[in-house]
Parts: C-alpha cells; sequence; structure tokens
C-alpha cells in the first residue's frame, strides 16, 4: 500500500478514506506529468484526481460536464480547504458573480491556490478560453507550473483540430477549430501536468482513442494518419479517409498500457452493494397503441424515403428513423408510467431515462397524472434543455428525499458525471446507440457511497425499432472487447441481448466466487 500523502490543502481523513486502488493510481499519476484514469464508473475519480491536482503547487483548471461543476466544487470543499471558482457561461452570470479576474485577484492576495471549473462547451469562447491558457502557462509568472483534469475526455474524442483554407496562390493555411474538444486538445498542451478521466475511452471506435491519449501526452501516438491506419484499419475511399475498423489490436493494448492506470467494474463492484441489470421484453399486448400523431409521422417518413418527395436519401432515412424511435416510445409509454407508479407506491426512488427529449415531458406529465393522489412524492423532469444549475438542484434534491422519488430525463443529460446512486430502480426506456453511453448511464447508480441496491430494467419493444438499435450496439461492441476486456462489457452483451434475470444473477454469483 503507498505511504500516505500529508498534503495542507486535503482534509487529514481523506488519505485513510481512499481504497487501495484509488491510493495506487494517485501515487503513479503523481510520479508522471501525463495520465488517463480509466477506471469504471463509481470508482472514485473526482476524489482521486483533486489528490492529484494539489499534490504540486501551482493553480488547477477541471474540465468536465456544465451539470457537474457544482458537483465538482461541493466534492473541492468537503475534500479539501481549496476554494474554488465555477466558471458560468457567457451571459449567464448572476449579480454578485465573481468573475475569473476578481477571483484570482483574491486568491493571489491571499497566497491561496487557485481551482477553476470549466464546462467543456464553455472553452469555445475566445475570453475563457485564453484567460485559462495563461492561468496554467508555465511561462507566466502569474499562474505557473498548472495542472489540467479533463473529466469525462471522452468528450475530446474529435481529431480535428485544424481546418483547411485554401489560399488565393494554390497554398494551404490551417486555422485552429473553435470546437470543445479541439480547444481542451490545445489548453492541455499548455499546461505542465495532466490527468484525463474516463469511465468509457472508446465510446464507439477505436479511433475515439488517438485525440484523448494525444491531448494528455502531446504525440505519444504519433500522427492521426499514421495510427489509423495501424490501429483502425484505415484507407482511403472515394470521400477521403475510411476508418471505421479496427487493427492490431494486441499492439494497440501495449502501446496504451503505459499511459493509463486501469480499475475494472470488478474492483469496484465488489465493495459495493449488488445491482442486478434485468431486460424486460415487451410483447404486443404489453404496448400501448401509437399515437395518432406518431403514426402519420412514420407514413410521412416512409413515403419520403421510399422516393415520395424530394427530400434527400440520407435525410429522409434519418426522418424515417426518428419517426420509427418516435412511434415506439409512444406504444411504451403505458407500461413505463404504470410500471413507474407501481415502483413509487413502494416508496422507491426511480430514474427514468429515454434516449429523445420529446419523450422526458410526456411522460412526467402521464406519471404526474397517475401518481396526483400519492403522499409525499417528488417528481422532476428535465432534459439537455434544462439549465445545468437547475438539473444539479434537482439531483441534490433527488439525493435528499427519503422516497418516493422520481426523475425522468433524458440520458445526455443526465447519464455522465453525475452522482445519482441512492436509487432503488433506473429504467432505461430507449438504449441509446453505443455501449459507452449504456455504460455511463449504468454508473450513475453503481458508485462509491451507494447504500442499497439497485435494479437497472431495460425496455425492448418487440417487433421495434428497439431491436434495430440493439444490433447495432452488439456489433460496435465486438471491437471494444478486442481493445478494453472487462466483465461489464459481457454484462452490457447479456442485457442487450436479452439475457434472463436467471442468468445475470448466475454470471454475478461466479464472478462473485471467482473473487
Amino acid at each position: 500500500m503507498p505511504t500516505a500523502l500529508v498534503l495542507p490543502e486535503l482534509r487529514p481523513w481523506v488519505w485513510p478514506f481512499l481504497t487501495d486502488y484509488q491510493r495506487q493510481g494517485i501515487v503513479k499519476a503523481i510520479a508522471r506529468s501525463n495520465l488517463n484514469f480509466w477506471w469504471a464508473c463509481g470508482a472514485g475519480k473526482t476524489l482521486s484526481a483533486l489528490v492529484w491536482a494539489i499534490a504540486v503547487r501551482g493553480p488547477v483548471v477541471v474540465i468536465t460536464k456544465a451539470a457537474a461543476r457544482r458537483q465538482w466544487a461541493n466534492e473541492v470543499r468537503r475534500f479539501t480547504t481549496v476554494d474554488p471558482h465555477v466558471i458560468l457561461p457567457v451571459g449567464s452570470q448572476r449579480a454578485g458573480y465573481e468573475d475569473l479576474g476578481a477571483y484570482l485577484k483574491r486568491i493571489r492576495a491571499n497566497k491561496q491556490r487557485a481551482l477553476v471549473l470549466v464546462a467543456w462547451d464553455a472553452l469555445r469562447d475566445d475570453e475563457t478560453y485564453l484567460n485559462l491558457c495563461a492561468l496554467v502557462d508555465p511561462t507566466d509568472a502569474g499562474g505557473g507550473s498548472g495542472s489540467i483534469v479533463a473529466d469525462e475526455i471522452h468528450n475530446a474524442k474529435d481529431h480535428r483540430r485544424f481546418t483547411p483554407l485554401p489560399q488565393q496562390d494554390g497554398s494551404m493555411q490551417f486555422e485552429e477549430r473553435k470546437t470543445a474538444a479541439a480547444r481542451g486538445s490545445f489548453l492541455m498542451r499548455t499546461a505542465k501536468r495532466r490527468l484525463g478521466l474516463t469511465a468509457t475511452p472508446m465510446p464507439d471506435r477505436p479511433r475515439d482513442l488517438w485525440a484523448q491519449l494525444d491531448a494528455v501526452d502531446p504525440g505519444c501516438m504519433g500522427k492521426y494518419w499514421d495510427y489509423a491506419v495501424q490501429f483502425c484499419n484505415a484507407h482511403r475511399g472515394a470521400y477521403g479517409m475510411v476508418d471505421d475498423g479496427a487493427s492490431n489490436a494486441v499492439l494497440l493494448r501495449e502501446t496504451v498500457a503505459p499511459r493509463v492506470h486501469i480499475v475494472r467494474s470488478e474492483a469496484v463492484y465488489k465493495l459495493l452493494p449488488p445491482v442486478r441489470r434485468m431486460t424486460t421484453i415487451l410483447s404486443a399486448d404489453m404496448l400501448g397503441m401509437a399515437s395518432a400523431a406518431s403514426s402519420r409521422e412514420v407514413k410521412r417518413a416512409a413515403k419520403e424515403a421510399h422516393g415520395g418527395t424530394g427530400t434527400e436519401g440520407g435525410e429522409a432515412a434519418g426522418n424515417l428513423l426518428e419517426a420509427r424511435l418516435m412511434e415506439t416510445a409512444s406504444m411504451k409509454k403505458r407500461h413505463v408510467v404504470e410500471h413507474a407508479a407501481e415502483l413509487l407506491r413502494a416508496k422507491q426512488k426511480v430514474l427514468i431515462f429515454t434516449a429523445r427529449r420529446r419523450d422526458v415531458a410526456s411522460i412526467e406529465k402521464a406519471l404526474r397524472r397517475k401518481t396526483a393522489k400519492m403522499q409525499g412524492l417528488a417528481l422532476w423532469a428535465a432534459d439537455g434543455g434544462t439549465p445545468a444549475e437547475e438539473r444539479e438542484g434537482i439531483r441534490e434534491e433527488y439525493m435528499a428525499h427519503p422516497g418516493p422519488a422520481c426523475i425522468v430525463g433524458t440520458g445526455a443529460a443526465w447519464g455522465e458525471s453525475l452522482n445519482l446512486h441512492d436509487t432503488d430502480r433506473l429504467v432505461v426506456v430507449l438504449l441509446p446507440w453505443t455501449w459507452g453511453q449504456i455504460r455511463q448511464w449504468e454508473g450513475r447508480v453503481r458508485r462509491l457511497g451507494m447504500q442499497r441496491s439497485c435494479i437497472i430494467e431495460y425496455l425492448i419493444a418487440e417487433g421495434t425499432i428497439d431491436e434495430r438499435i440493439a444490433n447495432i450496439v452488439l456489433g460496435k461492441l465486438a471491437a471494444v472487447e478486442a481493445i478494453l476486456p472487462d466483465e461489464q462489457l459481457q454484462g452490457v452483451r447479456e442485457t442487450v441481448q436479452g439475457g434472463t434475470d436467471e442468468e445475470v444473477i448466475d454470471g454475478l454469483l461466479d464472478r462473485l466466487l471467482e473473487d
């Protein structure tokens, strides 16, 4: 076990509070200037990153999801004596809000450490980006030797960092892109020390890895084209490079290994109360009638897709897919509402995640009618259009509520960074498109600190678009398993394929016996 760290800004009870794997990861990261924590959801990455960040002098910038900034700030105050600053979106500053300049002036006057929390999307703002670069630049006397924690670094998976601009003389100039991924990588290059955090380094394909690894350790994986040829089966197609495949998986694992510290799900889950996955296959008699609006939309979109209008082929196919999702969601709504109401009558705490914003309001409205006479019920609905501060307020109220309580939301809005582990049942209404999203959604309830057992339930409607999405997820999973083997991936496969409750329970028991 690593020797205890004595850090003035770390509360004295924190180090003994950590797990062995957290201590080992922190010590490994301190010994390097660049490292990635590929830790399972709920493994305690936030606390471990905080300990790493304050282990040396200098300012710290944490890049995270907008909805997680307040949660990070609370963790900083709980575990350290550092005073954090949250950068709000341009134009949303409240009365009395202390801007970054005033915060830094106060912190420096008090000879304290600066710790700034910023959302990935906020890096698109030029002033915010340039101020943070100046803060962490080792050559800047006012900042100096800064550290960057890139939370949910898979948000920086896009390798495109420059836009080519043809010139009149035939030459080519390259302009820095202002996307969150590009700006994040440029900011990280400015800092002296970098730590990337993610539970899903490959949300989709092996090509997702290059940008993350290069951002944390610039140049470590060479140029993207060379990487793609060697590990992504890249080749030139009719419209440019095609890099959707996987190749040389063993060599890729060996190349990546020194640059990451991995904590697999089994190391975390054996410390937690049991969690059970189950798949509920909704047969025709369990489904309601599709809404008239969704049926009309499917007919219209199908006509477009089959050449009945001038809509472009790709757009028409996308419209038909969206219409099918709308139709399936409307057919499931009756079961979802009745099922959730039954769980709430048993005073449970329930999360309902769907993949589409428009389903959130519909389910919440119907569930509120169904539970109108229920005493003590707290019910919220929020999607990506709900401000991050409001979502964090909902999260805090939900976590403090004894139950019955329910949040209806999109997985995109709630499925990353947030702690929602005080939950009895997570109901996934519509599957997301990748295994990484499934893993992140599950990770909201499977976390260090959880006190109650939880059931994660997937609803798949027989004979609908659900089955196609399940096949797409399984198709993408093969490449991921070849590079990042993990018992949770097998669990995802069992879940999506519709393994029975008994099969899932037997698998969990087998793993417990092996441990």
